[in-house]
Protein backbone atom coordinates (compact mmCIF):
# COMPACT_ATOMS: atom_id res chain seq x y z
CA UNK A 1 0.00 0.00 0.00
CA UNK A 2 1.74 3.57 -0.94
CA UNK A 3 0.69 6.91 0.58
CA UNK A 4 -1.58 7.60 -2.82
CA UNK A 5 -3.25 4.41 -1.65
CA UNK A 6 -4.15 5.68 1.18
CA UNK A 7 -5.05 9.46 -0.02
CA UNK A 8 -7.73 8.01 -2.39
CA UNK A 9 -9.06 5.84 0.95
CA UNK A 10 -8.68 8.98 3.22
CA UNK A 11 -10.02 11.50 0.38
CA UNK A 12 -13.16 8.97 -0.05
CA UNK A 13 -13.89 8.57 3.51
CA UNK A 14 -13.81 12.43 3.76
CA UNK A 15 -16.15 12.96 0.38
CA UNK A 16 -18.73 10.09 1.64
CA UNK A 17 -18.90 11.72 4.45
CA UNK A 18 -19.23 15.45 4.02
CA UNK A 19 -20.75 15.27 0.83
CA UNK A 20 -18.40 16.30 -1.12
CA UNK A 21 -16.19 15.65 -4.26
CA UNK A 22 -13.47 13.66 -3.91
CA UNK A 23 -11.26 15.77 -6.37
CA UNK A 24 -11.90 18.77 -3.78
CA UNK A 25 -10.05 16.96 -1.38
CA UNK A 26 -6.04 16.56 -0.93
CA UNK A 27 -2.60 16.90 1.33
CA UNK A 28 -2.82 20.23 1.81
CA UNK A 29 -6.95 19.97 3.07
CA UNK A 30 -7.76 21.12 6.71
CA UNK A 31 -10.28 18.98 8.16
CA UNK A 32 -12.00 21.85 10.58
CA UNK A 33 -10.73 25.18 8.49
CA UNK A 34 -11.08 23.93 4.70
CA UNK A 35 -13.90 21.43 5.25
CA UNK A 36 -15.66 22.29 8.52
CA UNK A 37 -15.61 18.88 9.78
CA UNK A 38 -17.19 18.50 13.66
CA UNK A 39 -15.96 15.77 15.62
CA UNK A 40 -18.82 13.59 14.84
CA UNK A 41 -17.99 13.91 11.18
CA UNK A 42 -14.31 13.11 11.98
CA UNK A 43 -15.18 9.97 14.18
CA UNK A 44 -17.38 8.38 11.00
CA UNK A 45 -14.31 9.23 8.55
CA UNK A 46 -11.96 7.10 10.91
CA UNK A 47 -14.52 4.60 10.98
CA UNK A 48 -14.58 4.73 6.82
CA UNK A 49 -10.97 4.37 6.67
CA UNK A 50 -10.08 2.10 9.45
CA UNK A 51 -12.60 -0.48 8.16
CA UNK A 52 -10.88 -0.42 5.02
CA UNK A 53 -7.78 -0.37 5.54
CA UNK A 54 -7.99 -3.09 7.89
CA UNK A 55 -7.42 -5.91 5.84
CA UNK A 56 -4.25 -4.67 5.03
CA UNK A 57 -2.79 -3.47 7.86
CA UNK A 58 -1.21 -4.76 11.05
CA UNK A 59 -3.51 -6.70 13.32
CA UNK A 60 -4.49 -4.12 16.09
CA UNK A 61 -5.07 -1.19 12.85
CA UNK A 62 -6.74 1.75 14.77
CA UNK A 63 -6.61 5.41 14.96
CA UNK A 64 -6.73 6.55 18.69
CA UNK A 65 -9.07 9.46 19.34
CA UNK A 66 -6.19 11.66 21.13
CA UNK A 67 -4.45 11.31 17.85
CA UNK A 68 -7.25 11.88 15.69
CA UNK A 69 -7.19 15.66 17.98
CA UNK A 70 -3.94 16.10 16.60
CA UNK A 71 -4.45 15.40 12.90
CA UNK A 72 -5.28 18.93 10.94
CA UNK A 73 -4.62 17.65 7.46
CA UNK A 74 -5.76 15.19 5.08
CA UNK A 75 -1.80 14.59 4.35
CA UNK A 76 -1.15 14.30 8.35
CA UNK A 77 -3.78 11.65 8.45
CA UNK A 78 -2.54 9.48 5.37
CA UNK A 79 1.16 10.22 7.21
CA UNK A 80 -0.55 8.66 10.02
CA UNK A 81 -2.38 5.85 8.98
CA UNK A 82 0.87 4.69 6.53
CA UNK A 83 3.29 4.51 9.87
CA UNK A 84 0.37 1.91 11.32
CA UNK A 85 0.06 -0.18 8.41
Amino acid sequence: MTPDDVLRVVREAVATVLELDPAAVDRTTRFRADLAADSLALVEIVEIVEETLAPLARPGFHIDDEDLDALSTVGEAVDYAMARL
